[in-house]
């Protein structure tokens, strides 16, 4: 398959995207960037018709972020990562975007005070550095009850460039089982 280059007319038209994911919930969200590309990724899957994820079973949960522990991925300017620590770490479970508007206030996450942690890169000396040049912190805030809420609150600390949840793109998602059989599931909420 030729790699599509962002500036090309074809890469407004792609039919079908099937990548990985680090976790993903029962209505298809999922944590992705665990490798550190999740802002390319994202942007190939915004510009697809259709978005199918691939992963173990290991992979698929009720609740995003209760089987990948390491934390959503997010790509940040090199600049203020500090800054922007600061702020991710201040984010409050009840909180929610500016214009989001939620009959319940339900937590959008579990932990109480979110932990930032700038991403190391193994093998070589300091910070991992994405291929767009940026940084990336990896934040845990537990179980995730509301991944749209989240991935919001995460994109308007200035200098957040991406963030690795990604919230309603997925269609289907195969999962392969330990004895080798295959598990396709479409979102929950589709099925009622």
């Amino acid at each position: 398959l030729p790699v599509l280059d962002p500036e090309s007319a074809d890469f407004a038209s792609i039919d079908v995207t099937i990548d990985g994911a680090d976790e993903v919930d029962s209505e298809l969200n999922a944590i992705k960037g665990g490798g550190g590309a999740h802002l390319r990724e994202k942007l190939v899957a915004n510009a697809s018709r259709k978005l199918v994820l691939i992963a173990d079973s290991r992979k698929n949960s009720e609740t995003l972020g209760t089987k990948w522990d390491k934390g959503i991925p997010v790509e940040v300017s090199p600049l203020a990562w500090r800054t922007i620590k600061r702020q991710l770490e201040r984010m409050a479970p009840l909180s929610r975007a500016q214009g989001s508007v939620k009959a319940d206030l339900a937590a959008a996450f579990s932990f109480s005070h979110p932990k930032a942690e700038l991403r190391q890169a193994v093998r070589k000396a300091g910070p991992v550095v994405t291929d767009n040049g940026n940084f990336i912190l990896d934040v845990s805030v537990g179980s995730i009850h509301d991944p749209l809420a989240v991935e919001q609150l995460i994109k308007m600390v200035p200098g957040v460039i991406e963030v690795g949840i990604f919230s309603g793109m997925a269609k289907e998602a195969w999962f392969g089982n330990e004895d080798g059989s295959i598990v396709c599931r479409e979102p929950q909420s589709a099925q009622n």
